[in-house]
């Protein structure tokens, strides 16, 4: 389950309880029945914001057309200039220290996420981004990255990209649908490495607008890094973009930039 507010918490653990760029030659057919899509989202290759992108943005315009997180979670997130990969501007995100889920009381979260209505998810959604992490996500703890979030009351649910401490990958997977949840990436050949500029590409796929399940894969520097299979799939109308800790466990200072980001019905690639 992951952080949007303390409503959508609530509303969420009320439905799951309800429910009882540039190469991917080594993608993985592992849910032929979900919506598999055998060429893996194959890139363009040059990086750039297709005509379809529903989001392309360098963030030389602030927070234009962004949210703000509706409640504090022990983080701030703002675009400011720190740290840009291209122009002047970057989303800039710090967690603060101290926060674990174990030992403390009330809120003990990290994160923050900046968000942007789109259109219900259809078939096809990939987004691409360039992430500066200053460090590795603690031990035992995955940082997310990018969320889609269902609001519905009547399809309430969500799933997002993490990061975990080896630089791999895990999906959590609160959409609530039979047969999901977290799933991680079972191999290590392709990672994230923090202090650098690295580009994150993550797809998902379903065969059919009224499939609920799905998979989705993600890439490092065009390099395919996992197929997560057995994904839940809702009409996702909410994109997350951001970084932070839901299940700290005391170390939870970091900071995180991102950069020039695309959101579109097709495979966007690196530059």
């Amino acid at each position: 389950m992951r952080s949007t507010s303390a409503l959508a918490l609530m509303m969420a653990t009320l439905a799951v309880g309800a429910l009882s760029a540039c190469g991917d030659d080594d993608k993985k057919d592992n849910t032929p029945d979900s919506g598999t899509n055998t060429d893996a989202g194959t890139s363009t290759g040059n990086g750039q914001c297709p005509a379809s992108a529903i989001i392309c943005e360098d963030f030389e315009d602030g927070e234009t057309g962004w949210k703000q997180p509706d409640e504090d979670h022990h983080a701030t997130i703002a675009v400011d200039s720190t740290r840009p990969r291209s122009g002047k501007a970057s989303v800039h995100v710090k967690t603060d220290p101290g926060y674990n889920e174990d030992t403390g009381s009330g809120d003990q979260q990290a994160i923050a996420h900046l968000r942007r209505d789109i259109p219900a998810f259809g078939t096809k959604l990939y987004t691409r981004a360039y992430v500066y992490l200053d460090r590795a996500s603690p031990e035992g703890v995955m940082g997310t990255y990018f969320i889609l979030f269902s609001p519905k009351d009547n399809d309430f649910g969500g799933i997002e990209l993490q990061g975990m401490h080896s630089g791999a990958f895990a999906l959590d997977d609160w959409s609530g649908i039979k047969g999901t949840g977290w799933n991680h990436q079972e191999g290590t050949e392709v990672t994230v490495s923090p202090n650098k500029w690295t580009c994150i590409e993550w797809g998902v796929e379903r065969a059919n607008s009224s499939a609920t399940t799905g998979h989705a894969l993600v890439w490092v520097d065009g390099k395919l890094a996992f197929d997560f299979p057995n994904v839940g799939i809702r009409p996702f109308t909410n994109f997350g973009v951001g970084y932070g800790f839901v299940h700290p466990k005391g170390d939870s200072e970091s900071e995180t930039w991102i950069d020039d980001l695309a959101v579109a019905p097709e495979r966007i690639g690196c530059e």
